[in-house]
């Protein structure tokens, strides 16, 4: 998974919580043709996967943060450096 550390619980259950509206919820509402319910469904799988977008990270800041994080665990301060402005 591309989540730090932090973010990873609440990554899985977004996910299986979208995998439930779709498998499950969906179809039902299709089935009793529930268009108002098919569209908050529909809503809610969208937000779902915006906050998982944005929880996502590509794999090298998953690396960093994680050798970050076991540099602050042995009492090491650990902050972002960046360029002096000039």
């Amino acid at each position: 998974m591309r989540f730090i550390n932090t973010d990873l619980e609440n990554a899985y259950r977004l996910i299986e919580s979208t995998q439930y509206l779709i498998s499950e919820l969906l179809p039902a509402a299709i089935e009793d043709q529930d268009f108002d319910g098919c569209v908050e469904i529909a809503a809610t799988i969208i937000s779902n996967c915006k906050d998982l977008k944005r929880m996502e990270h590509p794999e090298q800041v998953v690396r960093l943060h994680e050798i970050a994080s076991k540099f602050a665990s042995r009492g090491l301060n650990v902050s972002a450096v960046g360029r002096p402005f000039q």
